[in-house]
């Protein structure tokens, strides 16, 4: 399997931009797919961005949980 790093553009005064050429295959393929025949998504650059936004969220869930968790435990052995 052939490993390709995105290249990332950076020009004063604008948004980094990242080029990333990749083929899909199996799983990830047909998901794709089926979200692209549904609708769901436009395009790879479209399912791309919505599937880094939906693990970011899933992320963000996580550390937040894991911040109260915490917190709740800090809480307790104060008491």
């Amino acid at each position: 399997m052939q490993v390709v790093t995105p290249k990332v553009v950076l020009e004063p005064g604008k948004p980094r931009r990242v080029w990333v050429n990749f083929p899909l295959s199996g799983e990830v393929a047909e998901v794709y797919l089926q979200l692209k025949e549904r609708g769901i998504v436009h395009s790879t650059r479209d399912a791309f961005a919505q599937g880094l936004r939906c693990l970011q969220e899933r992320v963000t869930e996580l550390d937040l949980k894991s911040a109260q968790l915490r917190a709740s435990k800090r809480l307790e052995e104060e008491l």
